[in-house]
């Protein structure tokens, strides 16, 4: 690996990631403080509202981000000298980096929603405890947003592959294998939805912190060497236009 030039696509990349991820959040933190107001004058609610719609919905923004990795930027880096190996560790460091906003981002969300909740006096109706309710509670969902953005973000990076590699049907057939990780990542935390159903469905408990970090350690390990035998020896096609 040539250490500069995997940095230099990791800046291209979050530079011309920068617009659409703050396009995203300025459309999403409105919509989301619109819900909790509403919420909060009504004086009525059980759930916390930023673990069931917004701790879901930009997971799925994340998996957005991966699939364009292949088939949008890696013709263009590939066709201006760029290796498939400086592509795939400069794309890794560009996710690292993402999931590390995304999780700073998710973990004060709750610090916010609790400090709002408690001064509405809505704890109390809440049917299950809220996730973040003190400092080591914080950190804990941090670790856990941490490894659900990676998760995600190399689910659609290798579903992007998948795509690029054996084309639209198979791509399509591939959809599930390539959410597998993204599953086992969110059982290890419980995390809404299917982490969260499936644990619930088979009665099981959430697992401590380490095991899900390994969990989720194994999942993202599996889909990352997975993608990158297929990106080493992806024909690249030519970039139209």
């Amino acid at each position: 690996m040539t250490t500069n030039t995997a940095s230099i696509v990791s800046r291209a990349q979050l530079r011309s990631s920068v617009q659409m991820v703050v396009g995203y959040w300025a459309i999403m933190i409105p919509v989301y403080a619109a819900i909790v107001i509403a919420i909060v004058t009504a004086g009525d609610t059980d759930v916390s509202i930023w673990a069931t719609s917004g701790g879901s919905a930009p997971k799925y923004f994340l998996l957005a981000v991966g699939v364009m990795l292949t088939t949008v930027h890696l013709p263009v880096y590939v066709g201006n000298g760029v290796t498939r190996r400086d592509f795939a560790y400069g794309a890794s460091i560009f996710i690292l980096v993402v999931a590390g906003l995304y999780a700073v981002l998710m973990t004060l969300g709750y610090v916010f929603e609790y400090s709002v909740y408690s001064a509405a006096d809505l704890m109390g109706n809440l049917a299950d405890p809220y996730p973040v309710r003190s400092v080591g509670d914080g950190l804990t969902q941090l670790v856990a947003e941490f490894f659900v953005a990676i998760t995600y973000l190399c689910c659609g990076w290798l579903m992007s592959t998948c795509f690029y590699r054996f084309g639209t049907w198979w791509g399509i057939v591939l959809i599930p294998v390539t959410l597998l990780p993204a599953v086992v990542t969110e059982m290890g935390f419980d995390s809404l939805w299917a982490g969260y159903a499936i644990n619930n469905g088979l009665g099981v408990d959430r697992p401590p912190l380490p095991a899900g970090v390994l969990m989720a350690a194994a999942a993202i390990a599996a889909a990352w060497f997975v993608n990158f035998a297929l990106i080493r020896a992806v024909a690249i096609k030519k970039v139209s236009g």
